[in-house]
């Protein structure tokens, strides 16, 4: 890249381990590039559209330095993928492997023609996938000093693509949620999208986070904690801009393909009341539209 040329990047940390990073993109797609951080390692969730070479780009931060990268994708939607090259080649040594969902592996394997790419000009670099997730694995921030606390949970959750995954953080009480919930409109009319499947995954995922106590992982400790010491909050405070303190206690937070990075779990009790139609595809009314599955949903007032 010209070194006189800004990189098309913007970094927000979220907390100690966490940063998103949101590309400005010739698709208007806006993707936000999650990194969490291990002792040794960082987990790239997604890697959006290529617009400059994201791997060159983490370089640059002080914060990775050293770090090898294991990259994830929620799923083959070209907006989440194009930067998979860089990560690939065989050159790039510091890059652990490529993973993906394994619920749907034929369509995710047939990223060519699913990945949406022909649809928006787009022009994707081939990469390869080394590791296939299962429902329930677990990628460890330590792997020499294993943990659940301290790992990303892989939950099936089909419905805009059906190999979407999501990641669950306990120690962030955080979901990694694809594009289960973006901007706008829900598009269920795509190749390989389910309104059914949609309708399940969101059963699910409200189920899980129902098993969840408010204030779980890093977030309910720290509050516990901070009853036993009522200086710790000032301490930590002055030490530690990362994390607002009004959300010390909080409940399970989405971080979203799209939209904010910190969205409450509520979202998904609005997507709930949203009356999405008994029909799986346009075609399957007669005289109908995409809009008849084209719900709308302003998940940005969700704050």
């Amino acid at each position: 890249m010209d070194s006189d040329r800004p990189w098309p990047f913007e970094v927000h940390q979220l907390s100690q381990r966490t940063l998103v990073i949101i590309e400005s993109d010739r698709f208007g797609e806006l993707p936000h590039i999650y990194a969490v951080l291990g002792p040794k390692k960082a987990i790239i969730i997604d890697t959006g559209c290529n617009t400059a070479s994201l791997r060159d780009f983490l370089e640059t931060l002080s914060c990775l330095e050293g770090k090898e990268f294991q990259v994830v994708n929620t799923h083959i939607h070209y907006d989440h993928i194009m930067g998979n090259y860089g990560f690939s080649m065989a050159s790039q040594r510091r890059c652990r492997g490529i993973c993906q969902g394994s619920r749907s592996r034929a369509f995710s394997e047939n990223w060519k023609a699913n990945s949406l790419q022909d649809m928006v000009g787009a022009s994707i670099l081939d990469f390869a996938v080394t590791d296939w997730l299962d429902e329930g694995a677990r990628i460890y921030l330590n792997d020499d000093e294993p943990t659940d606390e301290e790992s990303l949970e892989i939950l099936h959750t089909p419905g805009h693509t059906p190999d979407s995954i999501s990641l669950y953080l306990p120690a962030e009480n955080r979901l990694f949620s694809g594009d289960l919930i973006y901007p706008g409109s829900l598009f269920l009319y795509l190749p390989g999208s389910s309104l059914e499947d949609f309708r399940e995954s969101l059963h699910k995922l409200r189920a899980f986070i129902a098993s969840k106590p408010e204030g779980c992982g890093y977030f309910g400790q720290f509050a516990m904690a901070m009853q036993a010491d009522p200086n710790l909050l000032s301490r930590f405070n002055a030490g530690f801009s990362g994390c607002p303190m009004d959300q010390v206690n909080r409940s399970l937070l989405l971080s979203c393909g799209h939209i904010d990075p910190e969205l409450p779990a509520k979202a998904l009790e609005v997507l709930r009341k949203v009356d999405l139609p008994e029909i799986t595809s346009p075609a399957s009314v007669p005289g109908t539209s995409p809009s008849c599955v084209d719900q709308r949903m302003s998940a940005i007032e969700l704050r």
